[in-house]
């Protein structure tokens, strides 16, 4: 199986003058060229992170908040034997159920985001949390630390980009010196894909197979 990588776009913008031409501010700025540099590249998708719910209804909110509040805390401790996955609650959420514009009962949802590097260990782990909890979202992402180590690597290529688009637009210049005025350097990527999203009924199963993922 094969997942789109997200792209992580670089963009090196600089505004480069042919010579020195403000006096004053209220004169007007010539000889201005700008000049724009991007380099991309795909990085790799390190981490995988779930998104589980745990969710009941019925008439009486205590009894439906107690419920939720014991799937998540047996979601918890099984969590906390996986040392290289982190977690934590998200969402709580209650709403009613109407029928004929009157409140019949109450349906209540609280979700936990789990995420690791060891995409073997998280999956076992989901698939032995799916007996109580249903799966709502699985993406994977690059890790903080790759997105930078990349952004940086980037930065030197947009750099050297830029300085030969420099080189080839100096020779045609009148003007042989120039100088910086102005530099933006923006980097940023897309969405990482969601490879997996569904909500399921809860089912009567003793343990569910865990998913099939390949980051």
């Amino acid at each position: 199986m094969n997942h789109k990588l997200p792209r992580y776009l670089l963009t090196c913008l600089l505004l480069a003058p042919a010579f020195p031409a403000i006096a004053h501010e209220d004169e007007t700025l010539f000889n201005v060229i700008n000049l724009q540099a991007q380099v991309e590249r795909e990085i790799p998708n390190d981490q995988m992170i779930v998104i589980l719910a745990t969710e009941h209804e019925g008439s009486n909110a205590a009894s439906i908040s107690q419920a939720i509040n014991k799937d998540m805390q047996w979601a918890l401790d099984i969590i906390k034997t996986y040392k290289d996955v982190d977690s934590k609650t998200g969402n709580y959420q209650t709403w009613p159920i109407y029928n004929k514009q009157t409140i019949t009962g109450w349906r209540s949802s609280q979700q936990v985001e789990i995420k690791s590097e060891k995409m073997a260990g998280l999956t076992e782990l989901v698939g032995k949390m799916q007996e109580k909890l249903q799966v709502k979202q699985m993406t994977f992402s690059p890790t903080d630390a790759t997105r930078k180590q990349h952004e940086n690597e980037l930065i030197e290529e947009a750099m050297v980009a830029f300085k030969e688009r420099v080189a080839i637009v100096g020779k045609h210049m009148d003007q042989k010196s120039h100088r910086i005025v102005n530099i933006h350097i923006n980097s940023g990527g897309y969405q990482p894909p969601i490879m997996y999203e569904r909500a399921m009924k809860t089912m009567a199963m003793d343990v569910a197979p865990s998913p099939v993922v390949e980051a």
